[in-house]
């Protein structure tokens, strides 16, 4: 019988990493990536990281299908298709990149490039012209390495459509899709390694009301916001990833 509150977490914990999750939806609804990036790395406090990153793929894949069916006459399908081969194709390199270097030292890297992309983007620096199929394939090959080798293929995306004169309700719809299919290739990954089970399932169940509500109030906050503020607050979020990810990498490194 499925208890009413997971066995290892006090209630004041479990709503801890529910708000956790209500907020890491909020950012996803709002600017279509961004959940993992900020749930991931505080509940792996509180459980193990084989078991969390199941059911965070698993509820990124349902914010999608609850955002999408809204959002599909938006998605940058032209760009999609060079974009995600790319990914594809490079993620198997990835993991071989990760064997020949420590992951922290990958971790700084890669946490360095974004912060420097944003600051740039931040100042300004964007494409006159939609970029056409070779930068694009190029861009899914990026965000493929860094998966196969970081588990984070967004920043390279996400900076792609934050960069293109493509409008705020095209680069979010866009980014919902793209992960969309990347989750749903991580989740299949995860099951075939034996990590998806029933207590997979069941902090999926429990986590669902946090996901909804989230998703709700993310939705809601993207119809009222303008293209400027969308802007500022995708490349805030890039700019405290890449921040965080370079302070934790350096300090692994000392360690």
């Amino acid at each position: 019988m499925l208890s009413l509150l997971p066995a290892t977490l006090d209630p004041l914990t479990f709503a801890g990493v529910f708000l956790v999750v209500t907020c890491a939806a909020i950012v996803r609804a709002f600017t279509g990536f961004g959940f993992a990036l900020l749930a991931i790395p505080i509940l792996v406090f509180f459980l193990p990281p084989a078991q969390v990153v199941p059911f965070i793929f698993i509820l990124e894949i349902a914010i999608s299908l609850t955002l999408l069916p809204k959002l599909w006459r938006e998605v940058d399908l032209r760009g999609l298709r060079w974009l995600l081969p790319g990914a594809v194709i490079a993620t198997p390199f990835g993991g071989i990149l990760l064997l020949a270097l420590s992951a922290e030292s990958l971790r700084l890297a890669i946490g360095l490039v974004v912060l420097a992309a944003a600051l740039l983007m931040w100042r300004g620096l964007s494409f006159k012209s939609t970029p056409g199929p070779g930068a694009a394939l190029a861009t899914g090959a990026f965000s493929g390495l860094l998966n196969g080798a970081a588990g984070i293929p967004g920043p390279p995306v996400v900076l792609f459509y934050l960069s293109t004169p493509a409008g705020a309700a095209v680069s979010r719809a866009s980014l919902i899709a793209y992960f969309f299919v990347t989750d749903a290739m991580g989740l299949a990954v995860a099951g075939y390694n034996g990590l998806v089970d029933g207590e997979t399932l069941r902090w999926t169940l429990w986590l669902t009301p946090a996901m909804l509500l989230g998703s709700v109030i993310g939705q809601a906050a993207f119809s009222r916001a303008d293209p400027a503020l969308f802007r500022r607050i995708v490349l805030l979020v890039l700019l405290l990833t890449g921040l965080a990810g370079a302070i934790k990498a350096a300090v692994d490194l000392m360690a």
